[in-house]
C-alpha cells in the first residue's frame, strides 16, 4: 500500500531544530549556512520515486505569485515540500496572520485528483462555519500555480500550525499525553470529525498523529522563528544539475505546547480524503491504522475514521502502540497477523459481518473459523496494553476505546456520540469510590451514555429498549454520576465542569435518542422495495442486528454502585 503522509519529518541527524539551532550556529552578521555533501541523499531525495525534475525547484528569498515570500522549509512527504512564507502584502503589525503554509506539489498529479481536492476542500470551508468542529479542520486559504520547463505545481496555501502532535508530545513528560491533557486534545478532534462527518460527508482516511497539528498561541512566535532561521540559518545542499537547492527542514517551535493551545487543535491534510455517502472499496489508511472493513472489503465509511482515532490513542498514551507488532513496511505487511489482533481484543467476528466482506473467504472458513489461529496471541488484551494510568480512568479508557474499535462499522459510536463518553466528560474529583468498577463488564460504563443521533447522510437509528432516559435513574445513581443529570428535553444540558477547570455547555439532544449504529447505506428504501417490504420493517430489521448489547448490563452496574454506595454509608452512632 502506498505511503499517504504528506508532511513527513526529516529524521537524519541534518534535521535541524529551534533548539538545536540556538547552541549550533556562530553570531557573524553575516552567517553561512552550512554545506551538505552532494552524496548524501536527504529530505525528499530519500523517497522511493524521488526524480528532482518532478519537485519544484524552491528557494528561500523566492517570491511566489507575486505575493509569498519562501522563509523557512518546514518539511516534505511524498508528494510535496511544505515552506513557511511570508504574504508581502499583509499588514506587518499583523502578528502570525502574515505568515502563511505553502505545500508545493510535484508536478505529476493528475487534473481529476486534482479536481477532486478542490471540491472536498470547498465544503469543508462552506458547509456549516457556525458548527463546534469547523475550527478543528485545516482549510486552504489559497492555490495557484509555479511553472517550470518540467511542468505546473499546484501550490495550496493554509494557515501555519505547529508541529505535529507526534512532535509536540515529546516535550511533553514522559514524552506522551498525560489523561489530563488528552481530555483537552479529544474533544478538538472529535468536534472536527463531527464536522467532516456530519456536514461535510467526507471521510478524512488517514487520521493519525502526523495530520494532526495545534495552533500557534503566541502571536509573536513566528517573528521569533523567522529571525533565527535568518541569524542561523539550516544546512542545505548545492545546487543539483536540474537547480534544485536540497534545504533541511526546521519545524520546532518552541516550548511544550499549553492546554489552551492544545485545545486548539486542527485535523490536517485532506489529500486522501474522500465522499462518505459513495460506495467505496478501494484501500485506504497507513497499515498499522488500517480497520476491518477495509481488510476485509466490507466497504468502509465514516467509521474507519472513528478506528483510526481508537487505533491512534495508545500512540498518544502509551510507549507502544496497539498493533506495533505488525510490519508497516508496504512489501512486509502480513493482512492475516493484523486480523489475528484483532481477534485477540475483540474476539471473532460476527459471521454476519463475514458475510458481507469481499475477501473473508482468504482468512476465514466457511464456518467463521480464523485460517491462522497462530496469530492470535492470548496475552494482546485491552487490559494489558495501559500502563500509564491508574485503575479508573483505565477502565474508561478502555470503555471509550471499546466504543472505537469495533468488527461492525455500524456498532461503533460516532464522534458525537463519544464526546459524551464518561471517560471526557465525568468530573475528575467524582470518581466512583469503588473498585469493582475494574470488574464490571467494560460495555456497561458505556450504557450509561445517553445515545446520540447518527452521522447525517448515514441515516438515524434508535436504540428500541436500551435507552436510559435521567428521569427514570434513582436520584441517588444521579448524585454519583453527575454527568447523568440533565434539564428537560427541550432545555440546553446543564453546564459541566471540564478537565482544565472551565464550564463547558452542550446542546441537548433531540427527544428521540438514537443507537451507535451507523449504517453504511443509508439507501435503506430501495432495499424495501425489492423485498416488499416498508421502510420501517426494513429499518427495524437492520437496527436489530446491530445495536449495542452493552445496555443489556446496565441495571447490575446502577445496582452495584448503589449497593457500594451504602456500604460506604457512615455507621449510625452508638446510643
Amino acid at each position: 500500500m502506498r505511503s499517504s503522509n504528506l508532511l513527513k519529518r526529516a529524521h537524519s541527524h541534518n534535521k535541524q531544530t529551534l533548539s538545536s539551532l540556538l547552541h549550533s550556529r556562530g553570531t557573524s552578521p553575516h552567517p553561512q549556512p552550512d554545506t551538505i555533501s552532494g552524496h548524501k541523499l536527504i529530505e525528499e531525495e530519500t523517497n522511493p520515486n524521488y526524480k528532482p525534475e518532478h519537485w519544484y525547484p524552491a528557494r528561500i528569498g523566492e517570491v511566489l505569485n507575486h505575493r509569498y515570500e519562501l522563509l523557512v522549509k518546514l518539511g516534505y512527504g511524498m508528494t510535496a515540500t511544505v515552506w513557511l512564507a511570508k504574504n508581502i502584502h499583509a499588514d506587518g503589525q499583523s502578528g502570525n496572520r502574515k505568515y502563511v503554509t505553502i505545500k508545493i506539489n510535484v508536478n505529476t498529479l493528475g487534473e481529476d485528483f486534482q479536481k477532486g481536492r478542490r471540491a472536498i476542500a470547498e465544503k469543508l470551508f462552506s458547509a456549516n462555519p457556525q458548527h463546534p468542529g469547523y475550527a478543528h479542520v485545516r482549510f486552504m486559504l489559497d492555490t495557484f500555480r509555479a511553472t517550470t520547463k518540467y511542468g505546473d505545481h499546484l501550490c495550496i496555501v493554509y494557515d501555519v500550525l505547529r508541529e505535529p502532535i507526534d512532535l509536540c508530545m515529546k516535550k511533553f513528560p514522559g514524552s506522551r499525553f498525560s489523561c489530563g491533557k488528552l481530555r483537552v486534545l479529544l474533544p478538538a478532534l472529535l468536534k472536527g470529525l463531527d464536522y467532516m462527518h456530519s456536514e461535510c460527508h467526507v471521510v478524512h482516511t488517514d487520521l493519525k498523529p502526523d495530520n494532526i497539528m495545534m495552533g500557534l498561541g503566541d502571536p509573536n512566535l513566528l517573528d521569533h522563528f523567522v529571525q533565527h532561521e535568518h541569524d542561523h540559518p539550516s544546512p542545505r545542499k548545492a545546487p543539483d544539475s536540474h537547480g534544485r537547492i536540497i534545504y533541511t527542514s526546521c519545524s520546532d517551535f518552541g516550548e511544550s505546547p499549553t492546554e489552551a493551545v492544545i485545545a486548539s487543535a486542527k485535523i490536517t491534510d485532506i489529500g486522501l480524503a474522500a465522499w462518505g455517502d459513495e460506495k467505496n472499496t478501494k484501500p485506504i489508511q497507513s497499515n498499522v491504522f488500517m480497520a476491518p472493513e477495509v481488510i476485509l472489503q466490507a466497504g468502509w465509511s465514516y467509521p474507519a475514521d472513528i478506528w483510526n482515532l481508537g487505533v491512534m490513542l495508545w500512540d498518544l498514551v502509551e510507549n507502544i502502540g496497539l498493533f506495533d507488532s505488525i510490519s508497516t513496511e508496504p512489501d512486509h505487511y502480513r493482512p492475516e497477523q493484523h486480523l489475528g489482533l484483532m481477534i485477540a481484543l475483540l474476539g471473532p467476528p460476527p459471521k454476519e459481518f463475514l458475510a458481507r466482506c469481499a475477501k473473508a473467504k482468504w482468512y476465514f472458513d466457511a464456518d467463521g473459523q480464523f485460517k491462522y489461529p497462530k496469530y492470535v496471541a492470548e496475552d494482546c488484551k485491552f487490559e494489558h496494553s495501559i500502563h500509564r494510568m491508574n485503575a479508573e480512568e483505565k477502565d474508561l479508557f478502555i470503555d471509550m476505546a471499546k466504543k472505537m474499535l469495533t468488527w461492525v462499522p455500524e456498532e461503533r459510536w460516532t464522534a458525537k456520540q463519544l464526546l459524551e463518553h464518561p471517560f471526557l466528560t465525568k468530573e475528575r474529583e467524582c470518581y466512583w469510590d469503588t473498585p469493582s468498577l475494574s470488574r464490571a463488564s467494560t460495555a456497561s460504563v458505556g450504557s450509561l451514555i445517553p445515545s446520540r443521533q447518527g452521522t447525517p447522510g448515514l441515516g438515524p437509528t434508535s436504540v428500541p429498549n436500551g435507552s436510559i432516559h435521567h428521569s427514570s435513574l434513582p436520584v441517588r445513581l444521579l448524585e454519583l454520576v453527575p454527568s447523568l443529570a440533565s434539564s428537560d428535553a427541550t432545555e440546553p444540558r446543564l453546564q459541566r465542569q471540564s478537565t482544565n477547570g472551565s464550564l463547558k455547555a452542550s446542546e441537548n439532544d433531540e427527544k428521540s435518542t438514537s443507537s451507535s449504529t451507523l449504517p453504511l447505506k443509508p439507501k435503506m428504501e430501495t432495499l424495501a422495495e425489492s423485498k416488499g417490504e416498508s421502510n420501517d420493517e426494513t429499518l427495524h430489521k437492520k437496527r436489530s442486528v446491530s445495536v449495542n448489547k452493552s445496555n443489556e448490563s446496565s441495571q447490575a452496574m446502577i445496582d452495584a454502585i448503589l449497593n457500594r454506595g451504602k456500604n460506604h454509608a457512615p455507621k449510625a452512632p452508638a446510643k
